[in-house]
């Protein structure tokens, strides 16, 4: 009993690290009997398949009711998403690129238990008829990601409009949300022991071998997230077009960088983020809007993080992804990343979209999970970042930007 009250009284990446450790120990132990623990694995991945649909559901509904103003929807939202999707399009593509320059899989190529066969693509007018559904319902039931964003963000727009009659049903998605966020918090406790159970059967197969691409996997994010975060949004988007320093803005923003690097919580970030995008010469009313928004909606760099999870997956499974299915890619990591909460382990969930989108093994799930920490470190600093700097672009748009105040604040 006292040994498994210290155990649980460890952190999560703690013991997902001490999973991984033991299954590669298990797996050079047992060899291939190890595989009898393979179940821990199977266990993992439907478990966060299990939880992605009506995650998401909540998550965008309430999202776009607490905009609460439908003008000001109207009028800065859609600027904001614009801003929002465009930034994490150009990161997922900075991410694609540069994890296949760097052939982040390469070296090993793990054979899956049958003949894998991709579905022919279809084609772009069919991707986009096939996100309007016919029946919300069926879409949940199928866990169609893509059709769920869609109804999700038109029932909230529509509880916004019907006001006072539509509290009820927002306060039960509000409740549902927040219901659905400790489930993924209780299936993210499993999480060290599929992490376990895969590795020793991983390793128990193939040996070590396994192991090293999670190195150019780690760094084709970190990389990617540094570049990302120091040129897209803090040259281009903070420095040429808001015209304020880039050098001011990342000493304004630097405590919020440091607490969600810490964290890994894009939501626990906001009041931070709040104080720093403000300090910037942000007027309240784009920031108000903009930075919580963004917390649930704005998800640059786990974009980035599905973009290198993708390519690590096709080049260990031995998979050729051919362009036409990276550029779905990148479109479904778009919107996929619109869904994700701004929560520790997210990631993990919302990488199931991009996976099925171009028919890839779950099971990269449970493979990344062991580094999912190392690689959420980097992921969460473009995500509140770009929170910030869309609300400087927005608010220059919108005349709502006082530079001077910007170049007093650091």
């Amino acid at each position: 009993m006292k040994l498994w009250k210290k155990w649980t009284s460890l952190g999560l990446f703690t013991r997902i690290m001490v999973g991984f450790v033991i299954g590669i120990v298990l797996g050079l132990v047992l060899g291939e009997k190890a595989s009898a623990l393979s179940f821990l694995g199977t266990i993992l991945t439907r478990l966060l398949t299990m939880v992605v649909a009506p995650l998401v559901l909540g998550l965008l509904i309430c999202a776009a009711a607490d905009v609460k103003d439908f003008k000001t929807l109207g009028k800065i939202g859609g600027k904001t998403l614009a801003v929002f999707l465009g930034g994490t399009a150009v990161a997922v593509a900075i991410g694609l690129v540069l994890s296949n320059l760097m052939n982040i899989g390469a070296g090993f190529v793990m054979q899956t238990t049958e003949p894998y066969e991709a579905d022919n693509l279809p084609s772009i007018v069919d991707t986009l008829m096939d996100i309007i559904p016919t029946n919300p319902f069926n879409s949940l039931s199928t866990q169609n990601l893509l059709q769920i964003i869609f109804f999700s963000l038109l029932l909230g727009f529509a509880l916004i409009k019907l006001g006072d009659k539509g509290a009820p049903v927002l306060n039960f998605f509000r409740a549902w949300t927040e219901a659905w966020k400790e489930i993924t918090n209780i299936v993210l406790e499993f999480t060290p022991y599929g992490v376990l159970g895969l590795m020793a059967n991983i390793v128990g197969q193939y040996g070590l071998d396994v192991l090293m691409p999670y190195l150019k996997t780690i760094a084709a994010c970190w990389i990617t997230c540094f570049l990302f975060t120091v040129f897209v949004q803090g040259f281009l988007m903070v420095g040429l077009y808001g015209g304020i320093s880039p050098a001011k803005f990342f000493a304004t923003m630097k405590e919020a960088m440091l607490f969600v690097f810490a964290t890994c919580s894009s939501v626990a970030t906001i009041p931070l983020n709040l104080k720093c995008t403000k300090n910037l010469g942000v007027s309240d009313k784009i920031a108000d809007f903009v930075i919580p928004f963004g917390a649930v909606m704005n998800m640059n760099g786990t974009a980035i993080y599905e973009a290198v999870a993708v390519v690590f997956a096709a080049q260990v499974f031995g998979i050729n992804l051919s362009i036409p299915q990276q550029i779905l890619v990148m479109v479904t990591a778009v919107l996929a990343s619109i869904g994700t909460a701004g929560i520790p382990g997210s990631g993990l969930v919302m990488l199931t979209i991009v996976l099925n989108a171009v028919n890839l093994p779950l099971e990269t799930i449970a493979l990344l999970a062991g580094i999912d920490r190392i690689l959420n470190m980097a992921r969460v600093i473009p995500n509140i970042v770009g929170d910030a700097a869309a609300a400087v672009v927005v608010a220059k748009s919108e005349g709502e930007l006082n530079v001077n105040a910007a170049k007093k604040a650091a």
